[in-house]
């Protein structure tokens, strides 16, 4: 049950994303700075962070290939990306005990890994001739500090959901979770 609840939330923070969350992005109003709304990236991180590492990779490939598929000029480069982050998500949650605070900095520490992959392998296919500095500048670091602000309530979405339909399950990241 806690598996279609979390897919249903996922999707619900891909759908948020693709839609509404580009109508309050900096380009729309014409400036410069470029926020890329990656709620779903965010969702995998915490998952991963929460869970397990393989679960987060499992999430990751699936969403990212979702991406791909829906808005991506190349497939298979979120799916890479998104599943490596899951992944790596995970493997934080071994060496930290804490909870939100450090969840949220592996969640922005992962999201700009997650860009940096995204826009290295989009630069090497050709997909964007933006140089490094200006992706650094004006897309990676705003999408970073956003995504990773966004994040918190993503993570008390999360929580709740584990909490709520997966109450007796060992949680590997927040030891607080259990009654």
């Amino acid at each position: 049950m806690a598996a279609w609840i979390l897919v249903g939330f996922l999707s619900f923070l891909f759908l948020l994303e693709g839609t509404v969350l580009q109508l309050l992005a900096p380009q729309t109003w014409g400036s410069d700075i470029v926020w890329i709304p990656q709620l779903a990236v965010s969702g995998v991180i915490i998952v991963s962070l929460l869970r397990d590492r393989r679960l987060g990779l499992i999430y990751g490939f699936c969403f990212g290939l979702l991406h791909d598929v829906v808005f991506g000029d190349a497939i298979g480069v979120y799916a890479f990306t998104t599943a490596a982050v899951g992944y790596f998500g995970g493997l934080f949650s071994r060496q930290f005990v804490s909870g939100p605070i450090v969840a949220l900095l592996v969640t922005g520490l992962n999201q700009g890994v997650h860009l940096t992959m995204s826009y290295a392998w989009f630069r090497l296919f050709g997909v964007t001739r933006i140089g490094w500095e200006d992706a650094l500048g004006l897309h990676i670091v705003p999408s970073i500090l956003l995504n990773t602000l966004v994040a918190f309530p993503v993570y008390l979405g999360v929580q709740w959901i584990f909490k709520r339909f997966h109450p007796h399950s060992v949680q590997m990241f927040h030891s607080k979770i259990r009654k």
